[in-house]
């Protein structure tokens, strides 16, 4: 029997029997179409994002129905907003999805059971395992991204110094322990401090790790990098 599991709880917690028959979707290339007068073909301009995608989940409960479903539907509208989900069917994979359409159940005999549709908008990464594993680099050295697209890490940099990624030089200009550098949401951070204000990106820019080989340099002072390298494709 397939499963999901959505912000922490699992589909067998409320006996769901799901088919993930529309979980292979993809996020398509944001991009705005405009026609030229004398002009064949349309001029696709590119907005450089991909746009959220829409997978939906066919549901049944076979027993209790009014019991699982209203538990389950507790659970599901609780906390507004993004959460992680993974399923058995892509098993290397999780997305970040909400909750996007009203659920409106089709009732068996005397209500004993019942299915529905669960649709979750995405955002449109879909973010590898095997990119929440974390790399310990104590010096200079490379990381290997395996996927088509510019990964955006969490970097856990002790020392300070200069630390170079790929074209992108971070300098570190106060730091009494560590510092997160989240690449991801341009944020500089330890805890709940916020340290931004103890960063220099040489181009403004955070780091990303490109496709392929991306190298890492310890300047003077940097000591030791931890790193999540937050791998995704589509």
């Amino acid at each position: 029997m397939h499963t999901f599991i959505y912000n922490g709880k699992k589909s067998q917690d409320y006996n769901l029997i799901l088919s993930g028959e529309d979980t292979w979707k993809k996020s398509m290339p944001d991009v705005e179409r405009r026609q030229i007068p004398g002009r064949n073909g349309d001029l696709i301009l590119s907005n450089h994002r991909y746009s959220n995608v829409e997978l939906t989940y066919h549901v049944g409960i076979k027993r209790d129905f009014d019991r699982n479903f209203t538990a389950f539907m507790n659970f599901l509208l609780r906390e507004p907003g993004y959460h992680r989900l993974e399923d058995s069917y892509h098993p290397d994979y999780y997305r970040m999805a909400v909750l996007d359409k009203e659920i409106s159940p089709e009732l068996g005999f005397q209500n004993y059971s019942g299915s529905f549709d669960l649709t979750f908008s995405c955002m449109p990464q879909q973010y590898l395992k095997s990119g929440e594993r974390q790399q310990v680099l104590t010096g200079s050295g490379t990381v290997f991204n395996p996927t088509m697209y510019d990964a955006k890490p969490l970097l856990r940099i002790y020392g300070q110094g200069r630390l170079t990624v790929g074209d992108e030089q971070v300098t570190v200009t106060e730091n009494d322990s560590y510092i997160d550098l989240d690449c991801e949401l341009e944020d500089a951070f330890r805890d709940t401090i916020n340290l931004n204000g103890c960063i220099e990106l040489s181009t403004g820019d955070f780091p990303v790790l490109k496709p392929g080989s991306t190298s890492i340099t310890f300047g003077s002072g940097i000591t030791k990098v931890e790193l999540i390298p937050r791998w995704w494709c589509l």
